[in-house]
């Protein structure tokens, strides 16, 4: 009966020693669960972030997409603009080229009216004193027009060749062309200032 009682202490720290043993790998095992479940739990954060960072990511692709869509549609309009901008200033210089043409032809064709006119009024006048005889006579005039003084024979009588006055040679020593003449004629001296005026304008 020892014996068996011997058999069975020996059985029972064999066990005793098998339960501390499997305690042991129960709480190795744990251990090493625990770390597993923390690494999952860090791999599983990591996915959570690089999920959304993906779907940001795509997000933000879409909406360069739809930018890169929206900017190549402004960039056809500009083209398209600059095209007709440059049609209507390629217009524009046409028609500034054209009215210089025009303003400078109408300048020249204003020049030659108002020399026209200004022939046109000498003429006149130069027909009226002959019809209505405004030439004056030599022998009703014995004093000079402008300066008064007396014709003799050092002093002679001279016509001027736009009033039809008579002058001495002092107060006459002017020579301009008069549309009745084309060569240039002797005028007194009011005469010559007026139509130098007057030639000036044009």
């Amino acid at each position: 009966m020892s014996d068996t009682i011997q058999s069975l202490e020996a059985k029972y720290r064999e066990s005793e020693i098998e339960r501390t043993n499997v305690e042991q790998k129960r709480r190795e095992l744990d251990i090493q669960a625990a770390h597993h479940e923390e690494q999952a739990n860090t791999v599983e954060g990591d996915l959570k972030v690089e999920r959304e960072w993906r779907i940001s990511l795509q997000e933000t692709m879409q909406q360069d997409r739809e930018r890169i869509s929206q900017l190549q549609l402004e960039l056809t309009h500009l083209k398209a603009i600059a095209q007709k901008y440059a049609t209507l200033q390629e217009e524009y210089y046409t028609l500034k080229e054209r009215w210089l043409e025009q303003e400078q032809t109408l300048e020249e064709l204003g020049a030659h009216l108002s020399v026209s006119k200004l022939q046109i009024s000498d003429l006149k006048e130069e027909v009226v004193r002959k019809v209505d005889g405004t030439w004056a006579k030599d022998n009703s005039t014995t004093h000079c027009k402008n300066c008064s003084k007396e014709f003799n024979m050092t002093r002679r009588k001279h016509h001027c060749r736009n009033c039809g006055e008579i002058f001495c040679n002092a107060c006459s020593d002017n020579s301009m062309a008069l549309p009745s003449s084309a060569k240039p004629v002797r005028v007194c001296d009011d005469c010559h200032v007026l139509l130098v005026g007057r030639y000036s304008v044009i």
